[in-house]
């Protein structure tokens, strides 16, 4: 999950603010400003996408050439790359390329965030649009980004088949509900908070209200009968390995519930 800095032996930053200071005005208009551009890019991705999945929608060579990409990768991190490629390559063949960009795109920022966090976290002090974008695509090590992405992967495909297989409108969902638990955490922590585990539980949420008998099959034979249990497994697990962000899981999932309630109401 999202995770903070300032438990289970990691560093706490001491907060220059009273933790009861919130900045209201500039809260206020963050909200705003982010439900307005929510509600229109939400109608018209909805308005322009398409209907359906389609396995042809690219060429077999361009998924193969993905399939190869684990020869490009040096053989001491090949058991890293590995849990990914067969998914991901999936994924890209059933046409649900947002995931795959998503994946690509978290892969791609993982060294550059972890060389320099405070400047990717959000946290109280840094609360802005861009900082609630970038924490999304940053995580604090190895396990934290593989667990975030095979989750996505797992479950994402499912909530694109859920949404017509309309990609722009899963990577707003995807995004609205890393904003919204990148909010919760600066509102209601002091500590600095990385990860996209609001993303993913807002995914799972989302899931839970427009397929909520739908069974997800994580990796191997790993199943969860329906994505609620899905989402209290994985939230049980990263809270026993403590300095957790809770707060960014709850907001995310909040997001995502309301969201997919609401696509069920004009869909």
């Amino acid at each position: 999950g999202p995770l903070r800095w300032g438990a289970g032996g990691s560093f706490r930053l001491p907060s220059p603010l009273d933790s009861s200071s919130v900045m209201r005005n500039r809260d206020t208009k963050l909200v705003k400003d982010a439900l307005a551009a929510s509600a229109a890019a939400a109608a018209v991705l909805a308005a322009l996408g398409p209907s359906t999945c389609s396995r042809a929608r690219f060429s077999p060579s361009l998924v193969e050439s993905c399939r190869s990409l684990r020869y490009e990768v040096p053989y001491e991190l090949r058991h890293v790359a590995d849990p990914f490629v067969d998914p991901l390559c999936d994924t890209l063949a059933e046409g649900h390329w947002a995931l795959f960009l998503v994946v690509i795109a978290n892969v791609a920022c993982y060294l550059p965030a972890l060389a320099n966090s405070g400047r990717w976290s959000i946290s109280r002090q840094s609360l802005s649009h861009e900082r609630l974008l970038m924490y999304q695509l940053a995580h604090a090590n190895l396990p934290h980004i593989t667990g975030n992405m095979l989750t996505l992967l797992a479950v994402g495909s499912e909530v694109s088949g859920a949404l017509g297989c309309n990609q722009l409108l899963l990577l707003a969902l995807y995004l609205a509900c890393g904003w919204a638990g990148g909010f919760a955490a600066a509102l209601l922590s002091d500590a600095r908070t990385v990860g996209a585990s609001g993303s993913v539980s807002g995914v799972i949420v989302a899931l839970s209200v427009l397929r909520p008998t739908s069974a997800v099959h994580i990796l191997g034979d790993v199943n969860a009968s329906n994505p609620l249990l899905l989402l209290l497994g994985t939230l049980g697990a990263d809270l026993s390995r403590g300095g957790v962000s809770w707060q960014a899981h709850l907001g995310g999932g909040a997001a995502g519930c309301v969201l997919a309630w609401l696509l069920t109401l004009v869909g």
